[in-house]
């Protein structure tokens, strides 16, 4: 879903890019600003149990991620390893995001089911592209929008924790409904 809103805005995206390019930004320094807000959203959570800063912090996090394939682009520099290097810290940092809610008093059963159902989508999404499959789009529920329910998670923590709590199980039925379209997409396109 959001995967189309973002090639809509992609004169954006290319000037801020550009922008990060000319200060000398590289792709991967972008992707390891995105872990290093990731770690800091992790300690804060951990310390100072602000929901606010948490969305914060995630939404920098996110951004850095959004931005430094782009760059890398822009830049001539995208290959192989800076595509392992995104995809790795990615996951690193869903976790970080997931975990956060430990803090919060949340089930830790199910945010062991949410990080553990985002991990399978995003390892389903690698093997098909491994196989030769574009899964770009397959699936209900795309990192993009697992992040946007994390951050409105965060938003009604305190002001709403059922709300939160509401929020954060659909996620994990969406993700459950993500694995099982990603897997019968991957099993059915196989020859």
């Amino acid at each position: 879903m959001l995967t189309k809103l973002r090639k809509s805005v992609k004169t954006v995206t290319s000037r801020v890019a550009l922008s990060f390019i000319k200060v000398g930004l590289s792709a991967n320094m972008l992707t390891f600003l995105g872990l290093v807000f990731a770690l800091i959203y992790f300690i804060a959570i951990l310390e100072l149990r602000n929901p606010y800063l948490g969305v914060l912090l995630i939404a920098l996090s996110a951004f850095m991620d959004g931005i430094d394939g782009e760059v890398a682009r822009l830049s001539g520099t995208a290959g192989p390893k800076g595509a392992f290097i995104d995809s790795s810290l990615d996951r690193i940092e869903d976790v970080l995001y997931i975990s956060g809610f430990l803090f919060f008093g949340i089930n830790p059963i199910l945010i062991a089911l949410l990080v553990g159902f985002s991990l399978i989508i995003s390892y389903i999404r690698a093997k098909g592209e491994l196989l030769g499959l574009k899964m770009e789009g397959v699936g209900i529920i795309e990192r993009g929008e697992r992040i946007l329910f994390v951050i409105a998670s965060l938003i009604l923590i305190r002001i709403f924790s059922l709300g939160s709590f509401i929020l954060l199980s659909l996620l994990l039925l969406l993700s459950v409904v993500t694995v099982v379209q990603r897997f019968v997409y991957v099993y059915t396109h196989l020859r």
